[in-house]
C-alpha cells in the first residue's frame, strides 16, 4: 500500500497547518482508509488494534466538518476510560487549534460535576465523554443531543466489555436518526455487530491488520529474586545508580499503595498512580512527576497510559506483566527523543516461565544480572532448574489408602448422657412450641416454664445472706419466701421483674 500524505486530501486549510505543527505528513494505514468515507458523510466501522492512529482517523473528518458559528454540541465521542477521554481531548484540541470558535469539552467520573458544568456553559461543539458521566449530564440536560451530527464510539469493543451496553443504547437513541455513526473497535464482536445492525445505515467496513511488533532500542536486564527480595534489590538498585526520574509497574492497585509506603520509609521520595486515585490527587501526582519533584512514580497499567514524560531514566517491572504487549509499552516509557533508557524486570519464582513467554514473543534480548547478597546466584539457579527437570513425576493419587500415610483419627462418640442433658436443658429453659390456643391468645414464641421460675425464687432464698451494718447482731435474716409472706403486704418482685416496668404513668 502506498503511503498517503495528509498534503493530499482535500481539508481545509487550518486544519492542514495544526497537523504539520503537530508533525503528522504522512497517513497511517487506519487513517488512509477512514478518512475519505467519513469526509463522504458515510457510516464507518473500523477495526485496527490500539497504537495504529485512530484518533485521528475520526478527529480529522470530525474538526472538518464542525461549524464554529453555530453553538451547541454537533459531535460526541464516546471513550472507555477517562484517560483515554483526557487523551482524546487533548488530541481534538491541538487539531482545532488554528480553527478559532470550535471547543472541545471532556466529561469523565472522577472529576466534579459542577466544574463540568461551567465547561459546558461555553456552549461545545465536541463533546469527549464516559458513558455513565454522559448519561448523568444528559439526565440533568446540562448536555442537550437535538443538534448532534456525528457520534464516534472508540474502543467499542472495550465499552461493551465494561458494561457500558445500556448507556451506549440509550446515548445512541437519544441522538437524532440522521446522525453519523463511527464505530472504531479491535475486534468485530457479535455485540459490535448487533450495534451496527441496529444504529447504522449502510456502513462501510476497513480494517487493518496488526502490525509487526517494534522493540524499542533500549538496555534490558532480569534479575532472579527469592521471595520477598524485590524491594531490596529496587532501593540497591535506585542507590547505585542515582537515577532521578525512573518509572516503576506493579499489577496490583494494592501493590502500588504497598510499594509506595515502603519507598518513603526508605527515604525516597515516591508517589502512585492507579484508578482508584481521584482526578484531582492524579493531576497533582502528574504535574509533580514532570517537573522532577517525584523521583519514583508507582503505577499500573492502566493508569500508565496517559503518561507521556521524555525524560524517565529508567523503567522497572516490579511485577512481571500478564501480556505481551503490556511489557512493551511499559519499556518504551524510557528512552524516547533518541535518549538512553535501561529497564529492569523482577522475576520471582513461577514468573520465569511467564518471562520466558515474554522473550519468545518481542524477540527481545533481556540480559540476566546478579546482585551479590540480594539476587540468587547462577550456580543456585542453574541447580534450582536441574532439580526441576530431573524431578519424578507426580504419580496420581489412588482410590485406595497408601500403607504410609497415617489414617484420620476417629471423633469421640457422642454419649447418650450428653444428650439427655442437653435436652433437658432445653427443655427447662424455653418451649419452642406453640399449641393453636397460644396462637389465638396472642402468646410468643419462647415463653418460661413455671419450674423455671420456681428454681429462680428458690437460688434468690437459699443464697448466703448479706452483712448489714444497721442490725445489732450484724446479720441480716433472709427475706422471708412469698408462700409465707401475710395477705395485704406489699408485693414481691423477683430479680427478673421490675417494678411498673409496664404500667402506664399517670397524668
Amino acid at each position: 500500500m502506498q503511503p498517503t500524505l495528509f498534503s493530499s486530501m482535500d481539508l481545509s486549510a487550518p486544519l492542514h497547518k495544526a497537523l504539520e505543527k503537530m508533525g503528522y505528513t504522512t497517513a497511517t494505514p487506519i487513517q488512509a482508509l477512514s478518512i475519505p468515507p467519513i469526509l463522504e458523510g458515510k457510516d464507518l466501522i473500523a477495526l485496527a488494534p490500539t497504537g495504529t492512529g485512530k484518533t485521528c482517523a475520526f478527529g480529522v473528518p470530525l474538526v472538518q466538518q464542525v461549524d464554529p458559528q453555530q453553538p451547541g454540541v454537533q459531535a460526541i465521542v464516546l471513550c472507555p476510560t477517562r484517560e483515554l477521554a483526557m487523551q482524546t481531548a487533548r488530541e481534538l484540541t491541538l487539531l482545532a487549534q488554528y480553527k478559532p470558535g470550535v471547543r472541545v469539552v471532556s466529561v469523565y467520573g472522577g472529576q466534579p460535576i459542577e466544574r463540568q458544568i461551567q465547561h459546558l456553559r461555553r456552549k461545545p461543539q465536541i463533546i469527549v465523554a464516559t458513558p455513565g458521566r454522559m448519561m448523568d449530564h444528559m439526565r440533568r440536560k446540562t448536555i442537550k443531543v437535538h443538534q448532534v451530527r456525528m457520534v464516534v464510539m472508540d474502543e467499542a469493543d472495550e465499552m461493551l466489555n465494561m458494561g457500558f451496553r445500556d448507556d451506549m443504547h440509550t446515548i445512541l437513541k437519544k441522538t437524532p436518526g440522521a446522525r453519523q455513526t463511527l464505530l472504531f473497535s479491535a475486534t468485530m464482536s457479535p455485540a459490535i455487530r448487533e450495534i451496527a445492525a441496529e444504529f447504522q445505515h449502510e456502513a462501510a467496513c476497513v480494517e487493518v491488520e496488526r502490525p509487526k511488533l517494534e522493540i524499542p532500542p533500549i538496555t534490558q536486564y532480569s534479575l532472579e529474586l527469592p521471595h520477598g527480595g524485590k524491594l531490596a534489590a529496587l532501593t540497591h538498585i535506585l542507590q547505585q545508580e542515582g537515577y532521578v526520574l525512573c518509572l516503576v509497574f506493579c499489577n496490583t492497585k494494592r501493590m502500588v499503595d504497598d510499594l509506595v509506603k515502603q519507598l518513603s520509609r526508605a527515604q525516597f521520595s515516591a508517589e502512585g498512580l492507579h484508578g482508584d486515585m481521584k482526578q484531582r490527587q492524579r493531576d497533582a501526582v502528574m504535574q509533580a512527576y514532570r517537573r522532577g519533584k517525584i523521583q519514583v512514580l508507582v503505577a499500573t497499567d492502566v493508569a500508565a497510559r496517559g503518561i507521556d514524560v521524555h525524560n524517565i531514566q529508567a523503567v522497572f517491572n516490579y511485577d512481571v506483566p500478564r501480556d505481551d504487549e503490556s511489557y512493551v509499552h511499559r519499556i518504551g516509557r524510557t528512552g524516547r527523543l533518541d535518549q538512553t533508557g535501561v529497564s529492569y524486570t523482577f522475576v520471582c519464582g513461577t514468573e520465569r516461565k511467564r518471562l520466558n513467554e515474554i522473550m519468545q514473543y518481542t524477540k527481545a534480548s533481556i540480559e540476566p544480572i546478579w546482585i551479590d547478597g540480594i539476587t540468587l546466584s547462577p550456580a543456585s539457579v542453574n541447580q534450582s532448574r536441574a532439580a526441576k527437570r530431573n524431578m519424578p513425576k507426580r504419580r496420581p493419587q489412588s482410590a485406595t489408602r497408601s500403607a504410609h500415610v497415617r489414617p484420620a483419627a476417629k471423633q469421640p462418640a457422642f454419649s447418650a448422657d450428653v444428650a439427655d442433658r442437653r435436652r433437658k436443658k432445653k427443655e427447662d429453659n424455653i418451649t419452642p412450641a406453640r399449641t393453636f390456643d397460644q396462637i389465638k391468645q396472642g402468646k410468643p414464641y419462647f415463653v418460661r416454664s413455671e419450674e423455671m421460675d420456681q428454681r429462680a425464687s428458690a437460688r434468690r432464698y437459699d443464697a448466703k445472706p448479706k452483712r448489714n451494718k444497721h442490725s445489732v447482731s450484724g446479720k441480716q435474716a433472709a427475706p422471708e419466701h412469698p408462700s409465707e409472706r401475710a395477705a395485704g403486704s406489699a408485693p414481691f418482685y423477683s430479680k427478673f421483674e421490675k417494678k411498673g416496668k409496664n404500667k402506664k404513668k399517670a397524668h
